[in-house]
């Protein structure tokens, strides 16, 4: 087992994530944090991909095309 130490700050935020007081440490909290991330990780393109489009539509703006909103980019 690891042990680190965080800040007064980050403890704090870490408790606003806690459900069940009585059963939830911040390394049960931490794992669903991690579940949540991994889980939203498997929903959206990895940042390569969104990179190789964006340099797509580089290359075709010099052609007309209809009015499209870029797709937004997230980054955990």
């Amino acid at each position: 087992m690891r042990t680190f130490k965080v800040s007064d700050e980050v403890y704090e935020q870490l408790k606003s994530f806690v459900i069940d007081p009585f059963d939830d440490t911040p390394e049960v909290v931490i794992g669903r944090l991690i579940e949540i991330a991994n889980k939203a990780q498997d929903r959206w393109s990895p940042f390569e991909i969104h990179e190789s489009r964006n340099a797509e539509r580089a290359t075709s703006r010099s052609k007309p095309e209809e009015s499209q909103e870029p797709e937004p980019v997230v980054i955990l």
